[in-house]
């Protein structure tokens, strides 16, 4: 188990980028108290894509610091506020140009064509990574795992998240059958590694399940 700085999961970890592709970055309010005021558990405050993902976490970092968010009159707490990405690679070559067609077929109702490029983004995500969501540290949910090959894990503030990356997989529908997980699939929402209010995840590169015990307690 290797622990990994923002820059190595980020510049080295992910994907890499071929010449039409970006990532997407989020501003997301998550948090149960928001929930409590009637927010969305995921109400996007400020989205961004970039090619150079840690330009992109600094830029988010430096709103979410000196910018107050309100949405539905109710005034956002920082410490609902984390900086998350989609997982995956974005076609952005590919989702722009089928938002511009929609937009011509549509421009006499006037519409908002940023909202149109924003609703083609995740139809456009090139999946590479499954990610499995274990909101528990329950040692039997990790064990089911024996025999995949897990490439990361991410501590969240109840559990973990647990990246196979497709081409590991010998069978993709072996991770269907695990119990107590919520599997994501090509349009995952995932923490950066940094400091995300009331909790830090941290991200470890693994080659076997077993390396997350030492992360239970």
């Amino acid at each position: 188990m290797r622990k990994l700085s923002l820059e190595e999961y980020l510049n080295e970890y992910l994907p890499k980028l071929n010449d039409e592709e970006t990532y997407l970055f989020y501003l997301i309010s998550r948090d149960r108290e928001a929930k409590q005021q009637g927010l969305k558990i995921d109400k996007v405050l400020y989205r961004i894509w970039d090619v150079e993902p840690l330009k992109a976490v600094k830029i988010l970092s430096a709103i979410r610091d000196n910018v107050e968010f309100e949405v539905k009159g109710i005034k956002i707490k920082k410490e609902w506020i984390k900086i998350m990405h989609v997982l995956n690679p974005v076609n952005i070559s590919k989702a722009s140009k089928e938002a511009v067609i929609r937009f011509l077929q549509e421009c006499e109702k006037k519409p908002d064509i940023s909202k149109i490029l924003f609703s083609e983004l995740p139809r456009y995500i090139d999946f590479k990574i499954f990610m499995v969501d274990v909101d528990s540290k329950e040692r039997k949910i990790i064990e089911q795992m024996k025999g995949l090959k897990p490439r990361l894990v991410l501590t969240t503030r109840r559990g973990f998240h647990i990246h196979f990356w497709r081409e590991d997989l010998e069978d993709p529908h072996a991770l269907f059958a695990l119990e107590d997980v919520e599997i994501k699939t090509k349009d995952s929402i995932e923490y950066v590694p940094i400091n995300q209010g009331v909790f830090t995840p941290e991200a470890y590169e693994i080659t076997d399940v077993e390396e997350i015990y030492g992360l239970l307690d």
